[in-house]
């Protein structure tokens, strides 16, 4: 049976809705290279039965010459590689002027590898006895995709009331910690301690937020500082405390009504309390898709942890559970007064025992 990639989706939840597994659905489906990256409107095969059958052995794909992709706006390498049948390793293999797989531009060509279909949606390689689906294939969403829209690149916008907020399964986690080389329960570990639980969602279906005045601050270049202390001040100051003890949302509209983007990049944002301001880093060509997307699901906040750990060169203390330089990194030289380290490593060791 097919299935059509619905806006949220994870590999994993399909595979627990369908009775099956993300192994036995990424068998079905070759086209599949990174189990986090599928795309809204992508038809994908199911096992048989759902039970997680393995189908018969692909045909071999004839290699087309590499064709040239011009990079869209709200492009990221891993949307580029999933609607092409490609990964991201491959494209960049093949584009050694690429430094960063989550800076690219609109407007820059890039080369796709032999194999790839030009932009078009993924086609899966099949049986030559099964004749493919005669139902037109829906086009791929950009990056992002979210249920809420896509908001307006400039001038005034809103703060969403309310989001999806479709939860991860955990399929989702592995397929994680199988993409960073690491163990399942250093995922989970890191999660728990950054969303203050197990959920990157409050019980009003928005993300988990925390405001930090001391970046409002920098990117407003202190000109609140006088009018409104309790939101933009420095580190060392004892505001900064007390803001962490308000409602979060309170918070953040109240300076949302004074900048708008600085206030969404001065907040961390979901499961893994990523800052707005490193939406580039992470993946995203404008931090007003971030937050839309931060509202959609935990797989958006998983992307965004697992481009934060790439870009940082964090993979290596997450796989040695070096939770010392793991947060230093993560959370920044003042880890070790919230000591963070200490409680992933406790976390860590809970979910390895299962």
């Amino acid at each position: 049976m097919s299935y059509v990639v619905r806006s949220g989706d994870t590999l994993g939840a399909i595979a627990s809705r369908n009775g099956t597994t993300v192994q036995a659905i990424m068998a079905a489906n070759p086209q599949i290279k990174n189990p986090n990256m599928i795309s809204v409107g992508q038809q994908l095969n199911l096992p048989g039965g759902g039970g997680g059958a393995i189908p018969s052995a692909p045909s071999a794909p004839s290699i087309p010459a590499p064709s040239s992709y011009t990079v869209r706006s709200g492009d990221t390498l891993g949307a580029i590689a999933n609607r092409n049948g490609t990964t991201v390793n491959e494209i960049m293999a093949a584009n050694p002027q690429i430094r960063n797989p989550n800076q690219i531009s609109p407007g820059q060509k890039i080369n796709l590898p032999g194999g790839s279909n030009g932009g078009g949606a993924p086609q899966p390689q099949r049986p030559p006895q099964q004749q493919p689906p005669t139902q037109q294939q829906p086009a791929p969403a950009q990056q992002g995709g979210s249920s809420l829209g896509t908001p307006p690149a400039t001038g005034p916008w809103e703060l969403p009331d309310v989001g999806p907020a479709r939860r991860l399964a955990a399929g989702d986690f592995e397929a994680a910690a199988r993409e960073l080389q690491c163990e399942t329960a250093a995922v989970r570990a890191v999660a728990e301690v950054e969303s203050g639980g197990r959920t990157g969602f409050d019980d009003n279906r928005r993300p988990k937020i925390l405001f930090e005045i001391h970046h409002f601050k920098r990117l407003t270049g202190g000109r609140y500082d006088r009018s409104h202390p309790h939101l933009s001040a420095p580190y060392s100051s004892p505001n900064r405390r007390a803001s962490y003890k308000k409602n979060q949302w309170t918070v953040i509209r109240e300076a949302f009504a004074l900048d708008p983007d600085a206030a969404v990049k001065s907040a961390s944002w979901g499961m893994f309390q990523v800052m707005g301001f490193n939406h580039a880093d992470v993946g995203w060509s404008n931090v007003r898709q971030f937050v839309y997307d931060m509202y959609e699901s935990e797989a958006q906040h998983m992307r965004a942890f697992l481009g934060f750990c790439r870009t940082n060169n964090l993979v290596r203390h997450i796989r040695s559970k070096n939770w010392a330089s793991f947060a230093r990194g993560y959370n920044g030289p003042d880890y070790a007064s919230n000591a963070y380290h200490t409680k992933m490593a406790n976390a860590y060791a809970r979910y390895s025992r299962g």
